[in-house]
């Protein structure tokens, strides 16, 4: 025996492979399945990364749109506020001008200003009585009606009886 011993490797670690007959080939295959299982194991962290960003994403424009929605409906009521202000000072004006114009139409602003442009209340010796029929019946003449209007009255007549 030339003093090389098979079981041995060069760093003096005993190999049972070199007696199975097995390859290294073996350990490759074992490596590159577990390469292939770190590789998918990143693929999926990747994957759960990029699922944590969008549903982030999704959040954030979720939230824009419920504070976008507040803002708009807090412009809303401010306006509504500001149509309801601008209606309280419409009304008031509204009565004031009522008040003015009931002022004006009062008797004694009527009496006031007749007076002014020389009017004069009526006496006694300015009113005239008229007397008018004592009857309470009015006479209404009769109409001058041609012959062919007569006639026609008359058939009118003659059928509302029979009806």
């Amino acid at each position: 025996m030339s003093g090389i011993n098979l079981a041995y490797d060069n760093e003096n670690n005993y190999d049972l492979n070199k007696y199975r007959n097995l390859s290294n080939s073996a350990e490759e295959t074992e490596l590159k399945n577990q390469e292939q299982i770190i590789i998918q194991q990143k693929k999926v962290e990747r994957n759960n990364t990029v699922m944590i960003i969008i549903a982030a994403l999704g959040a954030l424009v979720i939230l824009f749109c419920v504070v976008y929605g507040k803002v708009q409906v807090s412009d809303i009521y401010s306006q509504i506020n500001a149509q309801k202000s601008e209606l309280n000072v419409a009304e008031s004006e509204n009565a004031r001008l009522k008040a003015e114009l009931e002022s004006y139409t009062s008797l004694r602003n009527i009496e006031e200003y007749a007076e002014e442009i020389g009017l004069k209340k009526l006496d006694k010796a300015q009113i005239w009585y008229v007397d008018i029929q004592q009857e309470d019946v009015v006479k209404i003449p009769e109409k001058n009606e041609n012959f062919f209007v007569k006639i026609r009255s008359y058939v009118r007549k003659f059928f509302y009886k029979f009806e």
